[in-house]
């Protein structure tokens, strides 16, 4: 990933080379992808794969997310920086081995994991 990052398309100026080809560690390359359906307020826990980084999430419903632990739909205010979030798109996964999801509807994910 800090290669893909650390790229800048000067392209325009010719000054540096753009990469063509994806380095192996590059968020471009195919992910390990799986798909999930919820049932509408039932939390699910998802194994993260060995070895991946980052998760990238879709759905076709809001979500809840907690990486490493239980994902709760809020029912009141949480102050102390335990709640959950709500449809994130990416998330490094910090060597975490779960995440937790759940939505309010039954709804269909979809999660990307990524070295």
């Amino acid at each position: 990933m800090d290669n893909f990052i650390s790229h800048r398309n000067l392209s325009t100026s010719g000054t540096e080379d753009v990469p063509t080809v994806p380095e192996a560690n590059s968020a471009i390359k195919q992910g390990y992808v799986n798909n999930y359906v919820l049932a509408a307020n039932e939390h699910k826990s998802i194994t993260v794969p060995t070895d991946a980084r980052f998760a990238l999430f879709c759905a076709n419903s809001d979500i809840w997310v907690y990486v490493g632990g239980t994902a709760k739909v809020p029912i009141g205010d949480i102050t102390d920086g335990t709640g959950s979030e709500l449809n994130p798109s990416t998330r490094y996964l910090d060597g975490a081995t779960t995440i937790g999801i759940i939505s309010e509807n039954a709804t269909k994910v979809c999660i990307m994991f990524y070295q």
